[in-house]
């Protein structure tokens, strides 16, 4: 089947500083649907969309938690019901979001703790801006890439876009220093202090990254004051498992100049985790805004060539 996303529901504390982000700063064009419990925001990006939703709002699934609330899955509307019965999905009855806009939801034990849903008839425009091209990947924290290989990719039919094994290590050098007999040194054998498993798998215009630890048994050490390395991705994958279990876990806009972008942010004084590009997945390079600057969503750029 290799289903498109249809778009990512954020659920925020400030919805109106998010808006101003993706409106303002990122310079998205947006709409609003109306919704009884208040309107969603959509911000069109690639061929998708990011749906801005206020936590405690009755659209989210987890409405009582800030971050990725759920992704949309893009199906047609004969197909809506059908693709979950058919795959044994546990799945709720067809809900009408507003206008033609239709979903179903799939029960997150189906689907290794990632909110799912399918949708149809939702109008979707593809849009850029200066800042941003498109959505990169979505984040999946996991216990084990292996359950989400088997329902993405074996139920679903995502494409396997790349695998790829994230370490960090560490050298240590004992250096003998003699007024004699002069200067003595001996190199221990690296050791690694920081893993990831990683799997994207492909999903429209963009991927799904599944993350899990190499080593779930090492300490789990993030320095906030720091700028983000590989040790403390995989610290705070594994803390996302340990504390929520599989899920969500961040979005990620794959932006032309990334440092750049981030001057630009800078500039605006968002809080950023890295102030210049790092080296990420997928040979590219990285930059993180802290959460509490967007009311609870984790967000970060990449700037890479396709291959």
């Amino acid at each position: 089947m290799n289903p498109h996303l249809a778009y990512i529901a954020l659920s925020t504390s400030d919805p109106e500083s998010l808006s101003a982000f993706f409106n303002d700063t990122l310079e998205l064009t947006s709409r609003s649907i109306s919704h009884p419990d208040g309107s969603l925001r959509l911000f069109a990006i690639g061929e998708c969309c990011l749906c801005v939703v206020e936590q405690g709002h009755g659209f989210l699934g987890s409405p009582d938690r800030t971050g990725l609330d759920h992704m949309a899955l893009n199906v047609s509307e004969s197909d809506l019901l059908s693709v979950a019965t058919g795959l044994a999905l546990q799945a709720t009855p067809i809900q009408t979001v507003a206008g033609n806009w239709k979903e179903v939801q799939v029960d997150r034990s189906a689907t290794c703790g990632a909110a799912v849903r399918f949708c149809c008839n939702l109008d979707l425009q593809p849009a850029t801006s200066n800042w941003v091209e498109r959505i990169d990947h979505i984040g999946i924290a996991s216990a084990d890439t292996a359950n989400e290989e088997a329902f993405f990719h074996n139920h679903l039919g995502c494409r396997i876009e790349s695998r790829q094994t994230d370490y960090e290590t560490q050298l240590a050098v004992e250096n003998f220093v003699s007024d004699r007999y002069g200067i003595v040194q001996h190199q221990r054998a690296p050791q690694q202090v920081g893993g990831l498993r990683v799997l994207f798998l492909n999903v429209g215009d963009c991927e799904l990254e599944v993350l899990s630890e190499l080593d779930s048994n090492s300490p789990r050490l993030i320095d906030r004051h720091d700028p983000g390395n590989t040790r403390q991705d995989r610290s705070a994958i594994g803390r996302f498992v340990e504390r929520r279990g599989p899920g969500l876990h961040h979005v990620a806009l794959k932006v032309p100049d990334i440092n750049g972008l981030l001057k630009h942010l800078d500039r605006r004084k968002y809080r950023l985790i890295d102030s210049v590009g790092r080296p990420g997945s997928r040979r590219a390079l990285i930059g993180f805004v802290h959460p509490a600057e967007l009311g609870g969503v984790l967000i970060h750029f990449v700037e890479r060539d396709d291959v």
